[in-house]
């Protein structure tokens, strides 16, 4: 069952919502985009059929039913993106700190004497 502020959220916002989870939940089940596009297609034409209801206990139903289907197959290892935090190269090779170069007057004196020929 969503939560509570899912349920508050006005349908629109809901359905949208539903929509780009469920394609984000493909992404984890699918090994690589060629099987991810037919999948993908085939959930937006779920969407589609389902764009001109009228009736809203049959609405409200049909998105009921849809976040317990996204709730049942949620993924149990979801991809990251390496970089960020939980990825695979979160931090392996983390930027390098910004050092302000201070200039050492008095060695840079010293040279321009002609001391270090």
């Amino acid at each position: 069952m969503a939560s509570e502020v899912v349920l508050a959220l006005p349908h629109k916002l809901r359905v949208m919502r539903m929509y780009r989870t469920g394609l984000k939940e493909l992404i984890n089940w699918s090994s690589t985009r060629h099987e991810w596009y037919p999948r993908a297609y085939a959930l937006r034409q779920e969407f589609e059929d389902n764009r001109n209801l009228s009736d809203r206990e049959e609405i409200r139903k049909k998105v009921e039913h849809g976040e317990e289907l996204l709730a049942r197959f949620r993924h149990w290892e979801p991809l990251i993106k390496p970089e960020f935090i939980g990825g695979t190269a979160y931090s392996i090779n983390p930027a390098q700190p910004k050092l302000k170069f201070v200039p050492n007057y008095d060695y840079m004196d010293e040279y321009k004497k002609g001391d270090h020929l």
